[in-house]
């Protein structure tokens, strides 16, 4: 099964998706990473008492994979045009749905550190956790844009570091003009 290769080989499981890409199953693993996470989010809320915000929160949470999934896409992909090897979206979109088996973990934890409730000592511990997970996610992002656009190493991290240096400036540029 390809998502227990992504988490036991990842660069072999990269390579063999990008060898064959399908579009449909890289979409397939964004929608079903999205609902289980969503499904997760609910759970956290329900035990943690987040209310109507983290529930609209957590009903987005496949809508904003989806959009992140396809706007990285675009953006590795005209980046990649520096190094001449642009024209590979479409293969990077069936490799790199699978690098968001990540936020699947992520949400488990959001549920174990509602239930150890919020304050505590071992919620702490738990939330620290998330910080592997992020690096797993850029790792994984990696790892399909060194499958995808063969590239070297040096150059995958910093295209796989790219959407969120993009998502961070607008998010910048909205508090400015918000603060405005």
């Amino acid at each position: 099964m390809t998502v227990i290769g992504v988490v036991v080989r990842p660069r072999s499981t990269f390579a063999a998706l990008a060898a064959s890409p399908r579009l449909a199953l890289g979409f397939a693993a964004v929608v079903g990473s999205g609902i289980v996470a969503l499904i997760l989010g609910l759970i956290a809320n329900q035990i943690s008492g987040g209310g109507g915000p983290g529930t609209v929160a957590s009903l987005l949470l496949p809508l904003l994979f989806f959009v992140y999934w396809g706007a990285a896409a675009l953006i590795i992909d005209a980046t990649a045009g520096l190094a001449g090897r642009r024209g590979r979206w479409r293969q990077y979109l069936a490799v790199s749905g699978f690098t968001f088996i990540p936020w699947v973990a992520y949400g488990a934890l959001a549920v174990v550190e509602a239930a150890l409730g919020a304050g505590s000592v071992a919620e702490s511990v738990v939330a620290w956790l998330t910080l592997p997970l992020l690096a797993w996610f850029l790792s994984l992002t990696a790892i399909a844009v060194l499958s995808v656009f063969e590239v070297t190493p040096f150059v995958a991290v910093a295209l796989a570091m790219l959407p969120d240096a993009v998502l961070l400036c607008i998010l910048i540029a909205l508090l400015v003009v918000a603060n405005a």
